[in-house]
């Protein structure tokens, strides 16, 4: 399920870089206190902070079929995966400069599924 998490977020830095004459993605991780954290973030087209609420929600999305295919199930899927292994999922960006899509997962392998996260 998560290599789904993956090719999404990565499907979409590819989809949304396509615009530009070079594009960047960059790939990584990091623990941060009891989680670990992973991230894809790009140099695309970016979006307005202002209307992240949708980002997650199904067939909600932030640009038209015309200027990007798909169906806006991708993030959702993210978001439902994620949150089934006890992480959470969030989205950084800006008009033109680009975005970063984050998850994490408890560092825990011991924690129990289903036992949420403290955040």
């Amino acid at each position: 399920m998560v290599r789904q998490v993956f090719f999404n977020l990565i499907g979409n830095a590819l989809k949304f870089t396509r615009p530009r004459e070079t594009a960047v993605i960059e790939v990584g991780g990091y623990t941060a206190g009891p989680e670990n954290v992973y991230y894809v973030r790009d140099n695309g087209v970016g979006f307005d902070m202002a209307g992240s609420d949708r980002l997650f929600a199904l067939f909600r999305r932030l640009h038209t079929e015309k200027e990007f295919e798909g169906t806006g199930a991708g993030l959702a899927i993210v978001s439902r995966v994620i949150e089934r292994h006890c992480g959470r999922v969030w989205a950084e960006g800006r008009p033109g400069e680009g975005a970063s899509f984050y998850f994490s997962l408890p560092a825990d392998r011991d924690r129990p599924p289903g036992t949420g996260h403290d955040g």
